[in-house]
């Protein structure tokens, strides 16, 4: 049927129809209009911004939000100037859907009163051809959603990042050293024993950390659980392919067993194996992660060295979960005739 009314010319009567004192005929022509879908019927819609129906109202923004896009920049400055708040932020909201530059739509919602519309706005700016222009106003901006807008931008520089790292705001912070990592720069050992102290995320620093070599690796990784410690963990395996390495040594002249004992997983070398039985006969490490280094090794049962290791180790052990893992690997190797 609304195939047929178009076909006849009739989208313009449909349009005509919004304005009508029927309100079943006005439902009824929004009906037709949506489910045509002709970007063109956006003209009837925006008398319904003053409409005193909130329904209607909700209509006008819905026929911005679907086609304000394919009709223009101009249909935004409509919401932008109004008086009515949802439609200030309908404008903003679209701002990046546009493929037309929208600087002079953000320019002036920047300048509105309601954070929503100065957040989109300056996210429009800020992923621009000139976002270098305006970066300067958000990088000091009280607001930190727009300070931290700024330091991820295309256009903040080493240096900017840099000076974030002080911002008071956790999240600017946090955004700082992610944009750091992701720009490939270094973050020094004071920068991050800063951002531990405030409980700054640990992520973004691991890499640094790493490559430091300093207090900050072993502080993380003595105080790392769940996540974090998989992390870490992550990182050094894909930095770190012997005990020779800087960062292997540090955490080993520090006894950070537990991220070592997970570091080896999957390695061996002689160096390698006389570590891991250490580190399984040394009490000060949890059980648990000294019965994972045993059970890690039922892979290579069917070595005459583990084998023993495993049965000289169970004469002396004393603990039932490494006694478990123990006799697991033992009955592993003797069924392989060992």
């Amino acid at each position: 049927m609304t195939r047929s009314i178009m076909a006849g010319g009739g989208l313009d009567s449909e349009i005509a129809r919004l304005k009508h004192k029927d309100v079943r005929k006005r439902r009824r022509a929004i009906r037709v209009l949506f489910d045509t879908d002709i970007p063109r019927a956006l003209e009837g819609f925006v008398p319904l911004l003053n409409d005193n129906d909130p329904w209607f109202r909700s209509k006008a923004l819905e026929a911005h939000r679907k086609w304000a896009p394919a009709q223009g920049i101009e249909t935004l400055r409509v919401l932008a100037e109004h008086g009515w708040l949802d439609a200030r932020r309908c404008a903003a909201n679209l701002l990046n859907e546009f493929d037309e530059d929208t600087t002079d739509i953000a320019l002036l919602l920047i300048e509105d009163s309601d954070l929503t519309c100065q957040r989109k706005s300056a996210e429009a700016l800020l992923n621009g051809r000139d976002a270098g222009l305006h970066l300067e106003r958000f990088l000091n901006h009280q607001d930190s959603a727009l300070r931290r807008l700024a330091i991820l931008c295309h256009a903040a520089n080493a240096e900017h990042r840099l000076a974030a790292l002080d911002d008071e705001n956790n999240s600017v912070q946090e955004a700082a050293l992610q944009s750091i990592v992701d720009n490939g720069e270094k973050l020094t050992e004071k920068s991050m024993k800063d951002a531990l102290k405030r409980g700054i995320k640990v992520t973004p620093l691991l890499s640094s950390a790493i490559e430091n070599s300093g207090d900050v690796l072993i502080q993380i990784a003595k105080n790392s659980n769940g996540k974090i410690l998989n992390e870490l963990v992550g990182e050094l395996r894909l930095r770190c392919y012997s005990l020779d390495e800087k960062p292997i040594q540090m955490l080993l002249d520090n006894q950070c067993y537990t991220v070592l004992g997970r570091w080896m997983q999957g390695r061996k070398s002689p160096e390698i194996d006389a570590l891991r039985w250490e580190i399984i006969g040394n009490p000060s490490v949890k059980s648990i992660e000294r019965s994972r280094l045993l059970e890690r090794l039922i892979g290579r049962c069917g070595e005459v060295e583990i084998a023993q290791k495993a049965r000289d180790f169970l004469q002396q052990c004393d603990d039932d979960l490494l006694r478990i893992a123990a006799e697991n690997l033992s009955t592993a190797s003797t069924e392989l005739g060992l």
